[in-house]
């Protein structure tokens, strides 16, 4: 093998033990719930965050003025739109916590990817790389 390979390997070696110790490991719930404010779509987290707090906010005000109200309709409405509220809350978490698990699922699809690339590297034999270079 030549020089340049060596050090090749030597690098990706280094790389992978990187990778191994960022993919080891469970994420607290704070670290997860972090990550998913991480990446391409993290806007739409924010966006969705932002949108979570005002409906919490008009649920509690939508109960504040049921309270209040002294009509029939009026009670009907303030009730209608504190659960109309609740429900998008809900929605809006369940699918935050949707992306929150998929980023913990990818995490140990890549752990997974990483041990096969290292058992693959073991089991190859001496003398592929060779061959294969030679090809």
């Amino acid at each position: 093998m030549k020089e340049i390979d060596k050090s090749i390997r030597a690098a990706l070696a280094a790389e992978d033990r990187e990778l191994f110790e960022e993919y080891s490991g469970e994420q607290s719930l704070w670290e997860m719930i972090a990550d998913t404010f991480r990446g391409r779509q993290r806007w739409l987290m924010v966006f969705l965050n932002i949108d979570i707090f005002i409906f919490i906010g008009l649920a509690i005000l939508s109960g504040f003025q049921f309270f209040g109200a002294e009509t029939t309709r009026a009670m009907i409405a303030w009730s209608t739109c504190f659960v109309v509220c609740c429900v998008g809350t809900m929605v809006m978490k369940l699918w935050w916590w949707t992306r929150t698990d998929k980023n913990a699922l990818s995490r140990e699809i890549k752990r997974l990817e990483l041990q096969l690339a290292r058992l693959a590297a073991r089991l190859r034999p001496a003398g592929d790389d060779d061959d294969a270079a030679k090809t």
